[in-house]
């Protein structure tokens, strides 16, 4: 039987897991990212920051810095947000994917696009993921779900802090776990 849930308020709430340490809550912080038809479960990875606030302005309610970072001044961010499978050309995943793809090469002629291998969810999920290097490095994780595609996406201003960061994208992506599709957001 599927959950229903009714959420009230904003659009992530975030908890650490822990009263250990300040430094420890921050690390080991999660939170439930929500919408009308949609709500799954993240982890901060070691070290980041998990920010329900910063990128508000852009649409996003789940983003991450390394801990001492910003949104706006870190060179590797990771953030994640859905799209509608009722949306025209994204009815699946695999269109999203090839419409994403279409904007990549028309908005940086010079991209370069990369198969990486699938990640595993916490809920045994497959992530497709794809890198799209261009004048920043990107990877980006779309995961499946009955009503939307998740998309968990790792930004970063160079290719060495693309390495860097790519450990705790994966983990991020591993941290995953969709609860419940039948989501009503009262205001």
């Amino acid at each position: 039987m599927p959950y229903r849930i009714v959420l009230l308020g904003c659009l992530l709430f975030s908890f650490s897991y822990g009263q250990r340490s300040t430094a420890d809550s921050i690390r080991q912080g999660g939170g439930i990212v929500f919408g009308n038809n949609h709500a799954f479960f993240l982890t901060s990875p070691g070290g980041w920051v998990m920010d329900n606030s910063s990128g508000m302005n852009q649409g996003l309610y789940a983003v991450f810095y390394p801990k001492g970072g910003g949104w706006k001044t870190s060179p590797a961010v990771m953030y994640a947000y859905t799209v509608s499978k009722e949306s025209d050309g994204h009815e699946t995943t695999e269109k999203l994917i090839y419409s994403e793809v279409l904007q990549y090469k028309a908005n940086y002629p010079d991209v370069t696009i990369k198969f990486s291998p699938e990640l595993k969810t916490k809920d045994k999920k497959n992530a497709i993921v794809r890198l799209f290097f261009y004048s920043n490095y990107e990877s980006v994780a779309y995961v499946d779900e009955k009503p939307i595609t998740v998309i968990l996406v790792l930004t970063a201003t160079s290719k060495k802090e693309f390495e860097r960061a790519f450990p705790s994208f994966q983990e991020l992506v591993k941290s995953y776990s969709y609860l419940a599709s039948e989501v009503e957001v009262q205001k």
